[in-house]
């Protein structure tokens, strides 16, 4: 739970440094996004779909490929703002539309988290939040640009951050709703929800670590900022 709580609050604060008092050098969020991008893929593949494919065994393809398409939906209209894009828009709809979608993957994944707070019916549910948190913080700080680039106000702009955070939790309450009205199947749910945010997080990871190079050669950070995201995922 307090990585959990810990991961919001960060991302809060984070977001909020970047609308109140952006600092000049901004190359590290992508060296962020890198590290989180490689620490998410490397525990999906170690550590998460061998517990979903022991648990759904018939079915976790293809709730994985559900997830996968709808990150490929939703991205569409987001923009990319899940893997550092900060394009900035004069349509108050586009804008709206684009945060809309970015709300609705932070819903969806912030449902399999409820295992942190309600008792563990997922193994590795640690490792998954903190490989949400360190996505989440440079998000938060992408979005905080990208809004301030749209011509928002400072205050509105943290109103919104606002709301993109508390979409999280709100997954996370929708998912422990679930689990008490179907109280039989409480433990299976949470793996199928598990399984979108997977399929949502490989596309999500796979295209950090592929935009993550010039002309796809990967700098020397860039390597070792993956490095040491592989290595703690492993150890883990």
């Amino acid at each position: 739970m307090i990585t959990y709580i810990l991961g919001l609050i960060v991302s809060l604060l984070a977001g909020a440094m970047f609308i109140f008092n952006p600092p000049k050098n901004k190359s590290w969020i992508y060296l962020l996004l890198s590290a989180g991008g490689a620490y998410l893929i490397a525990i999906i593949f170690t550590h998460i779909l061998p517990e979903l494919f022991e648990v759904l065994p018939q079915h976790a393809g293809y709730v994985l490929l559900i997830g996968f398409l709808l990150q490929v939906f939703l991205e569409n209209y987001s923009k990319g703002i899940e893997h550092g894009h900060a394009h900035g828009t004069n349509s108050n709809r586009a804008l709206l539309i684009a945060y809309a979608a970015l709300c609705m993957h932070a819903l969806v994944e912030g449902m399999p988290l409820a295992s942190v707070l309600q008792g563990s019916a997922i193994e590795f549910d640690q490792q998954l939040a903190i490989g949400i948190m360190l996505h989440k913080v440079p998000v938060a700080i992408t979005l905080a640009t990208m809004l301030l680039k749209s011509g928002i106000s400072k205050i509105k702009a943290f109103y919104f951050l606002i709301g993109f955070i508390a979409c999280t939790l709100v997954g996370s309450g929708l998912q422990m709703l679930i689990g008490n009205q179907f109280a039989d199947q409480a433990e299976l749910n949470m793996f199928y929800s598990l399984g979108l945010t997977v399929g949502i997080l490989l596309h999500v990871s796979t295209t950090i670590l592929f935009e993550s190079s010039d002309n796809h050669k990967l700098t020397p950070k860039r390597v070792a900022v993956i490095t040491i995201g592989l290595t703690l995922a492993l150890l883990s």
